[in-house]
């Protein structure tokens, strides 16, 4: 049987103080494990990542079309790019083509649904790692703790950066299979890499499934549903906070907030086995983050049109810059890139100590705040891309060529560069805010559940951008009327559609608003556990022996 004990001030200063262990289920020592060491490593191989996820989304539309002729994964998509069995002749008019076989299509998609699979299991993952790499017990690790996300997001958009440059230079003027086979050969370099900073890492102890704990309290509750809410605490179930600290959980008193679901710990119900009061709050703080989660699904929607009909507006307009180069319609994505790298230091290293001062919040705002800024930096996106499209149409209908969908349209490209620079701005603060708090905010035993909602929020919006734009192009095109979007941007409405997206934008902010003013965050770790848990740990014995330690 492991021993725990709990040990204080300098004789613990050695570990870490939030139960974390080694590779070898030791308890971790602060100056051999975590930190930014173990975060650099970390966030290597994130950027590895990205540069592969955005290299083959930047062109995927063009070799779609361009290649298959039609309107981890890697190593299959490597494959099916390089070898000739694997793909359509080749046709350089782009005209009458050949289409793609049917096993040509099976083995294209699925790669791309296992390259899908593969980025399902580590997005959720990796900045929840990464962040877990500081004690939230030590003051100079929490402070670093603040700013991880703000310098994950960084490297992830860098990552993208460099797939929307570098691969799609080597996929244009080289050929797809080299670029496909760099990335996989970076992504295996990558993967040896993590894998040998296993020693540098701090894990968390396993405490079973959460939702099967949330599960529970549910159970509880609605068996005791005719019992009258207990207003004393002490008629609630409770362990020995200890037990909690073995686990590497953190005991939660009892709140006022759905008290409905303290029925599932009252002592004296007709069940023997009812839950701990800190089950029950923990199940308290996934349903308070539920309506927040709600309402940044749409500014998903809204950041997915960057990467649809942003760039296809693009590809209708002069993309020169000089007299002999043009930018790759892969490569649009850049002028959005880059204001989201520039914003992220500026918000670190100047934002955040300027507001620091006048709230005293070490985040500078409120995480709901910075989400609320970068919702509202939406809207003014959003409006600036009506204007663009107003000025675009003008254009069109002045020369004429509304019903050729191949003309370009005689205007730089550059004056898309408003929108997609407030874009990438409001993109940096809501992705960010969103992962900060959905990691923040949920039950430190269940930090991987709430970066799984960050991302189904992402997952949720990109196919609400998808629905959205198949009902107004049905809506809009009923009775003969011509629909706002069509195959040909030359004559469509999107300026109509934008408007659309604007007015969604404001009651979404509407919404969110509300549930933020009604919003409690919840306790800090430390609080938790009183003045001196600063200085206490948990140390495992493997030895055996059992004195005054907790036997699990």
């Amino acid at each position: 049987m492991a021993r725990y004990k709990l040990l204080m001030s300098n004789e613990a200063e050695e570990f870490v103080s939030d139960g974390s262990v080694d590779s070898k289920g030791r308890p971790s020592v602060r100056a051999k494990s975590g930190g930014w060491r173990a975060c650099s490593i970390i966030i290597g191989y994130e950027l590895v990542e990205k540069l592969a996820l955005y290299g083959v989304l930047a062109n995927l539309m063009v070799y779609l079309t361009t290649k298959m002729h039609e309107g981890t994964g890697m190593g299959i998509l490597t494959l099916t790019v390089s070898l000739k069995s694997l793909k359509p002749l080749e046709c350089p008019s782009n005209e009458g083509c050949e289409k793609a076989s049917f096993m040509q299509l099976g083995i294209f998609y699925f790669a791309l649904y296992l390259l899908a699979l593969g980025t399902g299991g580590t997005r959720p993952n990796l900045p929840t790692f990464g962040a877990d790499q500081f004690d939230d017990f030590h003051p100079e690790e929490k402070m670093h703790k603040n700013s991880f996300f703000n310098w994950w997001f960084f490297v992830v958009f860098f990552g993208g950066l460099l797939g929307q440059t570098f691969i799609v230079y080597v996929q244009d003027n080289i050929s797809w299979g080299v670029s496909y086979g760099s990335i996989t050969g970076f992504l295996l370099i990558a993967y040896v890499v993590f894998m040998t900073g296993s020693p540098f890492y701090r894990y968390k102890a396993v405490t079973g499934s959460p939702l099967q704990r949330v599960g529970k309290v549910i159970v509880r509750m609605i068996q005791n549903w005719k019992i009258h809410v207990p207003t004393d605490a002490s008629c609630l179930h409770e362990v020995d906070s200890k037990a909690y600290l073995s686990q590497g959980r953190y005991p939660i008193t009892s709140t006022k907030n759905l008290r409905f679901l303290d029925k599932a710990a009252f002592l004296n119900s007709r069940h023997s086995n009812p839950c701990s009061v800190t089950d029950v709050e923990e199940t308290k703080q996934v349903i308070r983050v539920l309506p927040i989660w709600l309402t940044v699904i749409f500014p998903s929607t809204i950041v997915a049109q960057s990467f649809t009909l942003f760039i296809k507006q693009a590809m209708t307009m002069d993309r020169h810059m000089g007299s002999n180069f043009e930018i790759p319609s892969g490569s649009i994505g850049v002028f959005y890139q880059i204001p989201m790298l520039l914003i992220i230091p500026i918000y670190v290293r100047l934002l955040i100590p300027l507001f620091r001062r006048f709230t005293g919040n070490p985040r500078g705002i409120t995480i709901l705040q910075r989400i609320g800024v970068g919702i509202i930096l939406q809207g003014f996106a959003m409006v600036a891309a009506v204007l663009t499209e107003i000025v675009r149409l003008d254009v069109i209908q002045r020369h004429g060529i509304a019903d050729d969908k191949d003309a370009v349209v005689p205007i730089s490209f550059l004056i898309l560069l408003p929108q997609l620079a407030i874009m990438g701005i409001a993109e940096a603060m809501v992705e960010v805010g969103k992962l900060e708090f959905f990691y923040d905010q949920a039950p430190e035993s269940m930090r991987s559940l709430g970066s799984a909602m960050y991302a189904a929020s992402g997952g949720i919006g990109s196919f609400l951008t998808g629905a959205i734009l198949t009902l107004v192009t049905r809506v809009t095109g009923r009775h003969g009327h011509k629909s706002w979007v069509l195959n040909n941007l030359n004559a469509s409405r999107l300026d109509y559609f934008y408007a659309l997206l604007v007015v969604l934008n404001i009651i979404n902010y509407a919404v969110f608003l509300t549930m933020s003013w009604s919003y409690t965050y919840k306790r800090e770790p430390s609080e938790a556990l009183g003045k001196d848990s600063s200085k206490a740990t948990l140390l495992v014995d493997n030895s055996g022996q059992n004195d005054e330690g907790i036997q699990i």
